[in-house]
């Protein structure tokens, strides 16, 4: 909108003939008569401001500054225009304000100034306060995590991190990591790589959060670094290698399959179905745990599991005595039962095999069971691979030619599952050698 052309002659400027400007269709200035420099300018209705608007500034020249500045103090009404004691006034700023056009100075430009500092400052003040719980909460709402990795955070976040929750995430140095990964340490390895992996991973993401490219670290060098420096090899733990052995499989085999015999209560058919399952199909914890019906298929014989770990669906061809396990559970299914075994804790079954027969062993080691022996069995590493539905990540051949399909598996894994059956088979075939010296 241009400039007002139309003259609108000047007064003494009090609140009621203030308020009683007219906004014409043209934005126009009037001056004080009272305070050289104060004008109140009149702009007429819009979007913004329905009923026009009457801001009171300051129009001058700065000193050594050709053109002339105008400076905006305050909607008519706002401030009082005399002062009042201990309040601020329209004729006291313009007061200041000419002042520092006398001196050569941009009050507009010393504003924007001061409101930069005071959001830079503001934003300091800001992630000073952002503790490690908010920071935690932030990350879940902008990573992509499945709810098993959710659970895993939120437990190392309530258990082994639970008093610096409250922390603000500057305050948390490497000293103090050490010390918590130390700690922690002295309990189990894997839960202190754990904790610090949750802990460099809410801190690094915070930086990236919040940081820009002048404050790339808002809150300081990330404390698992100290860790890094002071504990070498901290984050990598040696593999695990427990399984079951060759003259393992049978006592321990035999065992599950006493549990509803020996262990009457609680469902043992469900938990003894389960173990096994595991063992003869090399399935995850979970995955075996919880399959649906819906998705095993009695006439294709497949089985499929959803949600897998890397977030694909598996299928496996139905071997015959999976097939038997899971007729066998159909024939008990209660009404209604949407899982084939509805479960993934065995713990207490577990300690009682181990007391019977010496067997430490853990779900997952079943499944190390199962790829161990049918790399005895010789079906060959991509159908391994197939089987425990591991990518071929950075493996051309697997990942771009070698596709190994449900029937493609299913001989496969019928031979890994009668080795492992053979295994289990009583010892009833032992021939008496004759003894040394005999006619």
């Amino acid at each position: 909108m241009t400039e007002a052309t139309v003259a609108h002659p000047p007064f003494k400027f009090t609140q009621a003939k203030l308020k009683a400007l007219v906004c014409e269709p043209t934005r126009y200035d009037v001056r004080d008569t009272q305070q050289a420099g104060l004008i109140c300018r009149v702009s007429p209705p819009g979007k913004r401001y329905p009923k026009g608007r009457r801001v009171l500034q300051v129009y001058g020249r700065a000193k050594g500054v050709t053109s002339p500045i105008r400076v905006t103090i305050c909607e008519v009404g706002e401030l009082p225009l005399e002062a009042l004691k201990g309040q601020v006034s329209v004729r006291g700023r313009v007061d200041e304000i000419l002042a520092q056009l006398r001196a050569g100075e941009n009050p507009n430009e010393t504003e924007r100034q001061l409101r930069a500092e005071k959001a830079i400052q503001q934003q300091a003040d800001d992630l000073a306060g952002v503790t490690l719980v908010q920071a935690y909460k932030k990350y879940l709402t902008t990573k992509a995590l499945s709810p098993r990795t959710i659970e895993g955070y939120q437990l190392i976040i309530d258990r082994d991190l639970a008093d610096w929750q409250d922390k603000p995430l500057r305050e948390i140095t490497g000293a103090m990591a050490v010390t918590r990964h130390a700690e922690i340490r002295l309990k189990s390895r894997s839960v202190a790589m754990r904790a610090m992996q949750v802990l460099r991973a809410v801190h690094k993401f915070a930086s990236e959060q919040y940081g820009d490219d002048e404050d790339q670290l808002p809150f300081g060098r990330c404390p698992v670094d100290k860790v890094n420096r002071v504990q070498k090899k901290w984050s990598k733990s040696p593999p695990r290698t427990r399984k079951l052995g060759k003259d393992d499989v049978r006592p321990w085999l035999e065992c599950v399959r006493r549990l509803p015999i020996e262990q009457p209560q609680g469902d043992p058919e469900r938990i003894a179905a389960y173990l096994e399952l595991m063992l003869l199909t090399g399935l995850r914890r979970r995955e075996a745990g919880f399959m649906l019906w819906s998705d095993v298929d009695f006439r294709r014989q497949t089985i499929t599991v959803r949600k897998t770990k890397n977030g694909t669906d598996h299928t496996l061809p139905m071997t015959r005595r999976v097939r038997e396990i899971l007729e066998e559970r159909k024939q008990a299914r209660a009404p209604g039962d949407a899982y084939v075994i509805g479960t993934a804790e065995v713990r207490k079954q577990l300690v009682r095999i181990e007391k019977a027969t010496g067997l430490t062993v853990t779900p997952h080691d079943l499944r190390r069971t199962w790829a161990s022996f049918a790399e005895r069995a010789g079906i060959g590493s991509y159908s391994i691979k197939a089987g425990l539905n591991h990518l071929s990540t950075g493996d051309v051949t697997g990942t771009n030619y070698v596709q190994i399909d449900t029937d493609d598996l299913r001989p496969d894994m019928q031979k890994v599952e009668d080795y492992i059956l053979r295994l289990a088979e009583p010892a009833d075939n032992v021939v008496a050698l004759p003894l040394r010296g005999a006619a």
